[in-house]
């Protein structure tokens, strides 16, 4: 299957989500921000449908609206985890908004339907070495930052009486988790990015409860469901995103099942 060149890219881009998506979702959930990660999917919707409507690149609009919105819920804090409802209300809005900017768009009924669900076999190299700048720059930011990061996240006050800037890693990163989102929607879609970002880390969770070990496992599902999804993919004509999803939910529910 690897002999086609947009195999070969494809392959390319779904290691790059994988360890991207298994990085931040599993320090995500550390900060119990995945109901931030699942809206941010919605509005980078909104993003693209606005960029295809001013005919612009989708995914310079999915990061323009991602990044945004990541601001504003870094500024909230621990409000953005009190107000539940109201971002719900938020997020509806901007999916219909979405949906309104297509209304107007219509010759890009295609582009719409990749962008909610994913367009992997499509991606080019272009957009390859986009998001391999994206994942080292992600990575680079992480290293600098991430022993403060894990220390507010799991003892919020004991860190700020110690002088950590809780504020300003929190609104930082809310902004990485904003490019993350960007990144791996390219295969799985706006809707569904949700399922690569936090179904990895939520196993690794379950099986391991120490902070490294647990995040390596969480990056290294990520990759080997990813992988697996575009090999089924390739051999049954079904879209990637599906069988990641079905991957996923399985992988949950035999560790949750097992653990119970």
């Amino acid at each position: 299957m690897f002999q086609y060149e947009f195999m070969q890219h494809a392959l390319i881009a779904v290691i790059l989500a994988g360890l991207i998506a298994g990085l931040i979702g599993y320090l995500t959930l550390l900060r119990r921000l995945a109901f931030a990660a699942h809206g941010l999917g919605h509005i980078s919707f909104t993003g693209a449908t606005l960029a295809l409507l001013l005919q612009t690149s989708p995914i310079l609009g999915q990061f323009a609206a991602t990044l945004c919105a990541g601001l504003m819920m870094g500024f909230l804090g621990e409000n953005l985890q009190k107000r539940d409802m109201a971002v719900a209300m938020v997020l509806s809005l901007m999916l219909g908004l979405g949906m309104l900017f297509l209304h107007y768009e219509t010759q890009s009924a295609n582009a719409a339907t990749a962008l909610l669900f994913g367009n992997i076999l499509g991606v080019s190299p272009i957009e390859i070495k986009s998001m391999a700048a994206a994942a080292i720059l992600i990575v680079l930011i992480l290293l600098c930052v991430l022993r403060p990061l894990v220390f507010a996240s799991i003892a919020p006050a004991w860190s700020e009486a110690r002088g950590v800037p809780n504020r300003a890693l929190g609104i930082l990163f809310m902004l990485l988790l904003a490019l993350a989102v960007t990144l791996v929607s390219q295969i799985v879609g706006a809707l569904l990015v949700f399922t690569l970002l936090i179904g990895p880390a939520a196993i690794s969770m379950h099986l391991v409860h120490r902070f490294w070990p647990g995040l390596i496992l969480s990056m290294t599902l990520a990759v080997a469901f990813s992988i697996g999804a575009l090999i089924l993919s390739f051999y049954s004509n079904w879209p990637v995103s599906v069988w990641l999803t079905l991957l996923v939910f399985m992988g949950y529910g035999l560790v949750y099942g097992v653990k119970k």
